[in-house]
């Protein structure tokens, strides 16, 4: 009885531990990406502002264009802005943007997501996939 007891307790122990969902990674072979709010709530009509920083995890210079959207809790998708930037190898570029959420918009969990592509500068390489990072929002 007691070995079924601790085969038992190991089995639930491992399926928790499966069941757990991890943080996604959101770097590719060239860029890092990360994203965040100045809130994790907000009120309809209110604003909070979004924070994203991009790094060139790579050796050489790297071009990336990066998107920021909003997915609503009802299925909308807004775009909160895109820029291209260029990153020296090793160092980081942070961008900035304030969201005002409207005044008649769904309540609910709204992703925040930042998503980039990335060249590098050097003519051999290969493109990597396109990383992606998301923040979430309550709108009450």
């Amino acid at each position: 009885m007691r070995n079924y007891f601790m085969k038992s307790l190991i089995a639930l122990a491992v399926l928790t531990f499966v069941s757990v969902p991890l943080p996604v990674n959101a770097q590719s072979s060239d860029i890092g990406l990360s994203i965040g709010t100045s809130s994790s709530t907000v009120t309809r009509g209110g604003g909070v502002a979004v924070f994203a920083l991009v790094t060139n995890t790579s050796s050489a210079k790297v071009r990336a264009t990066v998107t920021i959207s909003s997915h609503s809790a009802c299925g909308t998708e807004t775009s909160l802005g895109s820029q291209r930037v260029a990153v020296e190898p090793g160092k980081s570029v942070s961008l900035s943007v304030y969201y005002t959420v409207p005044t008649d918009a769904c309540m609910g969990m709204y992703s925040i997501t930042i998503s980039g592509n990335a060249a590098r500068s050097d003519k051999n390489s290969t493109a990597a996939p396109a990383p992606s990072a998301t923040a979430y929002l309550e709108v009450k």
